[in-house]
């Protein structure tokens, strides 16, 4: 039997929506080709083109990821550096939930003060949300999609239909709140929800944004305050997603 179906709901992003991963003083590092000692352009190719098939769980893990990398460039890859390279994406994907900003704890849990069921969807991986039940997020989402689980990427409407479907609300009363990568925010509006872009991250920030991300998200509602969401929903309800970008 599916949950009552309830008013209105909330849905987040998770990367540069709750948690970032855009720091200062993590830049600069080795890129994975110079790990890997292989050529950048191919490293870059096949992890590009290898996106999907990650990001939906048809390539299995990280190890082999770096396993069919290795494979184009030619080389056959030492176990030693496959196992540490691996140790040292799940540490560093770790970093951003170690770094979760109170202000993000504050405004989830005034968004259920308020009564509203929080989801969550995010394009990922196993290595990248796998310090996900040691943060305190579990305690304040009720329902956490992730892609590489259920075999659907944003900005495909299946994903956020599923979501709602799960916290027992219909697309029309959910808002989605997103950064705009992966076309999240237009995949959100095709599938029925009402998308608010998120930029108290991308502001922050010395990240370079691509052009065309922007320009698509700037279409929607905009909230530059992590603070001020929760007001910002309850006080406008779906009126706010019929207002001129801010």
């Amino acid at each position: 039997m599916r949950p009552p179906r309830r008013t209105r709901a909330v849905i987040f992003d998770l990367y540069e929506t709750l948690i970032t991963e855009n720091h200062p003083e993590w830049f600069g590092q080795p890129t994975l080709a110079a790990r890997l000692g292989i050529d950048e352009e191919v490293c870059r190719h096949e992890w590009r083109s290898g996106y999907q098939a990650r990001m939906t769980g048809q390539i299995p893990d990280y190890a082999t990821t770096l396993e069919r990398i290795c494979e184009a460039a030619g080389i056959t890859p030492s176990r030693i550096v496959i196992d540490r390279l691996v140790a040292e994406r799940v540490a560093a994907k770790a970093r951003a939930f170690d770094r979760t900003e109170t202000k993000i704890l504050t405004m989830l849990q005034a968004l259920r003060q308020h009564g509203m069921p929080i989801g969550l969807i995010t394009n990922c991986t196993s290595e990248e949300v796998a310090a996900w039940d040691a943060s305190p997020f579990p305690g304040l989402v009720d329902i956490a999609v992730f892609s590489y689980e259920v075999g659907v990427i944003k900005p495909d409407a299946e994903i956020y239909t599923f979501t709602c479907d799960r916290l027992g609300i219909a697309p029309d009363n959910a808002y989605f709140v997103g950064d705009g990568g992966s076309d999240e925010l237009r995949g959100a509006r095709t599938a029925g929800l009402h998308p608010v872009w998120a930029t108290w991250f991308i502001e922050r920030w010395p990240w370079d944004w691509p052009a065309d991300v922007a320009e698509t998200a700037a279409a929607f509602p905009r909230c530059r305050d992590i603070g001020a969401l929760p007001a910002l929903l309850d006080t406008h309800g779906q009126t706010l997603i019929r207002k001129a970008p801010q």
